[in-house]
């Protein structure tokens, strides 16, 4: 039982844990800041959980190889105030008997590395129980030798089972300080010998250590083991930079499916303000919806008015990014883009984008709509589009919390409006829209309307098709082959009209010489 004291370690710890995590960011700072404190002082007491968080934190992002470094590290990092003398005993030990543990006799120096390792323990020992204040009684560390040079180290620790990393390479490190010349060292996490409580956890491990002599001095051999543990947590880093670049790349992309791609690259590339401001500019606005939808949708299961629907939006969308169009939202079975902002080619070419992106859509409805048939969509969709040029306000609306990038005035009203008024099928635009546009397209003018807010009449042109090569109202297109047949036989075709007048002529004095005989006998009419 440990009742409901607190356990807390040392200051100095939870610094030489935060000085060793700081060439990765400020991941300590951040967790003393979460739990709102402002400054650590080395000699006093911290609950455990501090440590603990920090811990979790850098766990959760590098891993097992990282909190090696960081416990492997750490030694030299406590290497002062009240625990200066405590880390001197080992150093006096090896000092004195450096010459029995470099010795050629194996037996003078295994008996030499394990008094070594076992005062080394001992050392660890007093820093636990130094370090750490609460109502567990136990902490702490001891060895059990199982074999020869083989043991069994035991450490209890205010700290996660999780964590055992960090015990693990303080314990390799304080190792390696004092044997890594000479011996090769192991170290094992028992997990199922480990055992965790209230504010404690007894860490278990298998330690090994095997004769071997590099030849090199400890000088030598520990600045290499420094730099493989180095090498060791680069890899961790790396492995985490490259998952944090995978995470942001799908956060990126996912957030590109929510803004227009121009915010969005603006945003990426750090040149969007996102102050509330608006400016005055003139777009060209496009309504477009299905007409009939609610209707049209009832006949068709959930799933299929999802397919098509998806399949529907996927396309136009695809056709306005393609000509330039920035997004503005979809509203139900409605879609509003407009041209002219953040990027602009000019009101002339943004206008003739906006034509170009309508007539687009069309045609591509037509073949979704065969393909649709063929999938047994007995009524597809019937879209109507409207579209206008004029003066709108665009920017940021919205409030600290929130913005929406989009564009309001009377200009973009005349647009819906457009759109409403539409034929299934059918695209609307306005004078405004169409001056830009008149070598584009075949159109009929319709009865111009007035509409509040709106200090002109609205001119209104139906467009009938595109006007290009090869694709011309049929109409104009069989006055044209009269033309280049009268060209060819022009001679003949004048003397005939000619002589087809005369008989005209002929018949109607005939006729009216006949009309007038009748009046004369008859008399005229009461």
């Amino acid at each position: 039982m440990t009742g409901n004291v607190e356990t807390t370690i040392t200051g100095s710890t939870i610094i030489a844990t935060i000085k060793n995590m700081s060439a990765l960011g400020h991941i300590g700072q951040k967790i003393l800041l979460e739990q709102g404190v402002d400054e650590i002082k080395p000699d006093q007491q911290y609950p455990y959980t501090l440590r603990s968080d920090i811990h979790e934190a850098a766990h959760k992002r590098f891993g097992d190889d990282a909190l090696f470094a960081f416990g492997f590290f750490q030694m030299e990092a406590i290497n002062q105030g009240r625990f200066v003398e405590i880390m001197k005993v080992p150093e006096e030990y090896f000092k004195k008997n450096i010459g029995q543990l470099d010795s050629e006799d194996e037996i003078v120096a295994e008996k030499a590395a394990e008094e070594m390792f076992g005062v080394m323990m001992n050392m660890s020992d007093s820093l636990l129980k130094k370090a750490t204040v609460g109502p567990y009684n136990g902490y702490g560390c001891y060895i059990d030798k199982i074999d020869r040079l083989t043991y069994e180290m035991h450490g209890i620790q205010a700290a996660r089972i999780q964590h055992e990393a960090n015990f693990r390479g303080a314990a390799y490190a304080m190792i390696c300080l004092y044997l890594a010349n000479n011996w090769d060292i192991s170290i094992e996490f028992d997990r199922e010998k480990s055992k965790t409580g209230d504010g404690w956890t007894e860490y278990v491990y298998k330690v090994g250590l095997t004769r071997k002599i590099s030849g090199k001095s400890l000088k030598e051999r520990w600045a290499e083991i420094v730099s493989e543990v180095k090498e060791s947590l680069l890899k961790a880093v790396l492995a985490d930079s490259e998952k944090q670049t995978e995470k942001t790349e799908t956060i990126a992309k996912n957030l590109g499916k929510y803004l227009p791609p121009q915010i969005h690259n603006a945003f990426l590339n750090g040149n969007y303000d996102t102050d509330i401001a608006t400016r005055r500019k003139k777009l060209t606005i496009f309504f477009s919806d299905i007409k009939n939808f609610t209707s049209t949708s009832e006949d068709l299961q959930p799933e299929d008015l999802t397919k098509y629907l998806n399949e529907y939006f996927s396309e136009m969308t695809t056709i306005a990014l393609t000509c330039g169009a920035t997004i503005d939202k979809y509203i139900g079975d409605a879609m509003m883009v407009f041209f002219g902002d953040p990027e602009s080619r000019g009101e002339r070419a943004d206008a003739r984008g906006c034509v170009e992106m309508a007539l687009k859509m069309q045609e591509r409805m037509l073949a979704l709509q065969g393909k649709w048939r063929n999938e047994g969509f007995a009524n597809p969709f019937q879209v109507r589009m409207g579209m206008n040029t004029g003066y709108c306000n665009v920017g940021n609306f919205g409030s600290d919390q929130r913005l929406t990038y989009t564009i309001i005035g009377g200009e973009v009203n005349v647009a819906q409006r457009l759109e409403s008024a539409s034929e299934a099928g059918g695209i609307l635009m306005s004078y405004e829209t169409y001056a830009h546009a008149q070598d584009m397209v075949e159109v009929e003018e319709r009865d111009a309307i007035k509409m509040k807010g709106i200090n002109r009449e609205i001119k209104i042109y139906s467009v009938i098709q595109r006007r290009s090569g090869g694709n011309i109202k049929k109409k104009e297109s069989a006055n044209i082959a009269m033309n280049l047949h009268s060209q060819k036989s022009e001679g003949s075709e004048l003397a005939d009209l000619s002589l087809r007048m005369e008989v005209m002529e002929k018949n109607i004095l005939g006729l009216s010489e006949k009309m007038n005989a009748l009046i004369e006998k008859n008399g005229p009419s009461e």
